[in-house]
């Protein structure tokens, strides 16, 4: 009767399996050439020795970890959890592990690129917006590549995968216009990004072209508490918007609570609100919010497809793809 050991090592596997110990590091290496036969006797004799092969030590053979490092500022916001089993989900089926790596924005001295190179990353997957330029310039140096995940940091020669922010923006300011909207304005947070400027610019273009009214643009904050303060102050002007398309969903749904609750307005019918990502809560009864919908499970699916394409075929090329992104229309507006 064979009983299982601490720490069993390929060496104890091969000897109980009856096979050479290069034959057991072939059976847990992927692509690897090795009969079923063989395969099946390897895995028996690991379950037997409850065995777990060593990533760190094959990575020092192979020259790959199989790690892809996911850059996320935090998991606070709704979707971002959702994004991170997305990615991760198809990080497993190309047979790749993901390393979270928090992105810390309010302190200098706690940084991604110590933990990149210390998990030996193969590559990176960025989604955060506020993403030192510094990062991209360490991973090229060493040759790993980053591909930028709905969001585009300028300035660095990266692939990246994004919504079409521009004509979401396009979309949102014809649909004010075609529902009778007369003053408008694009209410963002406080964190300048690239898809935000881009969605905001669409916006306002083509709000003007429609109206040939500008629509003004009001910074107040990504976070709903942050935002409220600066929504009272756009609430209680004499001439007020009567449509506001919001960066995200949280600070719509920020607009909506102050609008209704203290200054006693109807949505839609004394103030139309647009807001992005569809986040969850958008779909609650509360707030039946008109939004716009990404893609983040194609988004997800493409981003793994290009990191793992550069990684495995050491292929520098910069991919830049677009998806659209869709309006989906509740309440919120008429």
């Amino acid at each position: 009767m064979n009983i299982p050991k601490a720490n069993a090592t390929s060496k104890d596997v091969a000897k109980l399996a009856g096979v050479s110990q290069s034959t057991v590091s072939r059976v847990f290496l992927p692509g690897s050439s090795v009969s079923e036969k063989t395969k099946n006797k390897v895995f028996a004799a690991a379950k037997t020795l409850n065995y777990r092969p060593n990533a760190f030590a094959r990575s020092l053979t192979t020259n790959e970890s199989k790690l892809i490092g996911l850059v996320f500022p935090d998991t606070d916001y709704p979707l971002h959890m959702k994004t991170l089993q997305l990615i991760s989900s198809e990080l497993q089926k190309q047979g790749y592990s993901a390393v979270l790596i928090p992105w810390q924005v309010d302190d200098e001295a706690l940084h991604s690129i110590p933990n990149i190179f210390q998990y030996r990353v193969d590559g990176v997957i960025a989604a955060s917006a506020t993403f030192n330029k510094s990062l991209y310039e360490e991973c090229a140096e060493f040759n790993i590549p980053v591909v930028q995940f709905a969001r585009v940091v300028e300035g660095t020669r990266s692939s990246h995968v994004v919504s079409d922010n521009y004509a979401a923006g396009q979309t949102a300011a014809k649909h004010f216009h075609n529902n009778g909207v007369k003053s408008a304005i694009y209410l963002t947070g406080d964190i300048p990004t690239f898809t935000n400027n881009e969605r905001k610019a669409g916006f306002c273009s083509e709000f003007e072209s429609l109206t040939n009214k500008q629509a003004h643009v009001v910074e107040a904050s990504f976070d709903y508490t942050e935002a409220l303060d600066k929504i009272r102050v756009v609430l209680s002007q004499v001439n007020r918007p009567d449509g506001v398309f919001c960066a995200t969903d949280n600070i719509a749904m920020a607009l909506m609570d102050v609008a209704r609750l203290e200054f006693g307005l109807k949505i839609p019918d004394d103030l139309q609100v647009i807001g992005f990502d569809n986040i969850p809560q958008a779909e609650w009864l509360n707030y039946q919010l008109s939004t716009f919908n990404q893609d983040f499970k194609r988004l997800a699916r493409e981003s793994v497809k290009i990191i793992v394409d550069q990684i495995s075929q050491n292929d520098s090329t910069l991919v830049k793809l677009m998806l659209p992104a869709n309006f989906i229309e509740r309440k919120t507006t008429r």
